[in-house]
């Protein structure tokens, strides 16, 4: 049975991937590449979900999301390990998904004894629509990203337009500014905007993760 969606998408994935590859780390060029194949990728609602019945669902939801952001990270990174010879770009992203990623997900997520919730792609977002029950969280992210003490947030930015950094974004983002304007504010296409943001929460999970931990007992004073 054809399935020509299917072909196209694969073939639209494989030519991003393979011009990713073209340019050097950390270029423009392959910077834009890889933006477009993590869309993609995410976009194509075929990414696999292995071990689903084993968890409940909130459980199982943490787990996905820490496995799922690890694997856009591994992607952008070590875009040069996918081989197009063996396979689709779906086909070698879903087997690292289920055979690496989802495992090493599991593995943070038995332990860990904090009480605090992995930080997953879409909370950020998530604390814009519930203030009042995750106020704490709020706190602490907003002042791990304005404090940034090592200025990566500050220097992670689209191309030639240093003022539109991690930093910058996540801060209006919490503050409950919608891509439409932030994109009208800086003048750059909203998926061009959305992209790099979450690309940069993927890259500096570890980063807010490690800094909520060591600082949630002390917001639980306030």
């Amino acid at each position: 049975m054809d399935h020509p969606e299917q072909d196209k998408l694969d073939s639209h994935l494989l030519q991003l991937a393979i011009l990713a590859q073209q340019y050097p780390p950390r270029s423009p060029e392959r910077q834009l590449a890889l933006t477009k194949l993590i869309s993609g990728i995410v976009r194509s609602c075929r990414l696999c979900h292995p071990q689903k019945s084993q968890f409940p669902a909130a459980v199982y939801e943490n787990i996905y999301d820490e496995a799922r952001q690890e694997l856009l990270l591994y992607i952008c990174e070590k875009i040069e390990k996918y081989d197009a010879e063996r396979g689709s770009v779906m086909a070698w992203v879903n087997v690292l998904l289920e055979r690496r990623f989802f495992k090493d997900a599991i593995k943070k997520f038995q332990n860990n004894t904090s009480s605090i919730k992995i930080i997953t792609i879409s909370d950020l977002d998530n604390l814009i629509a519930s203030p009042e029950e995750s106020k704490n969280m709020t706190y602490i992210l907003k002042e791990c990203i304005e404090s940034d003490p090592e200025n990566v947030f500050q220097n992670e930015h689209i191309g030639k337009y240093p003022q539109v950094n991690f930093q910058a974004l996540a801060t209006r983002r919490l503050l409950g500014k919608s891509w439409k304007e932030i994109s009208a504010e800086f003048k750059i296409k909203i998926p061009t905007v959305s992209s790099f943001y979450y690309r940069c929460v993927n890259k500096f999970s570890s980063n807010l993760k490690e800094y909520c931990v060591n600082n949630v007992d002390e917001i639980r004073d306030l």
